[in-house]
């Protein structure tokens, strides 16, 4: 299994660095263990900013909508 990112989608988001309301890129990174990578960990799930390249690791429900393909309004 690569550590190719998986992108997930896109959505606008506020941007603690732009401080602005920015598209962010959703995407799953595998996690590496020992030698192999695992997909499905806690912290696989980022947004990254398009205009700074900031990247938040996102957590709990935010996590999960994501994961599910519900994008936020």
């Amino acid at each position: 299994m690569s550590r190719i990112p998986k992108e997930l989608g896109r959505e606008e988001r506020h941007c603690e660095r732009c401080e602005a309301r920015t598209e962010h890129i959703l995407y799953r990174v595998p996690k590496k263990l020992v030698v192999f990578y695992v997909k499905n960990h806690s912290e696989n799930v980022h947004a990254t900013c398009a205009t700074c390249a900031r990247s938040t690791v996102l957590t709990g429900e935010e996590r999960e909508r994501v994961l599910s393909g519900t994008q936020a309004s």
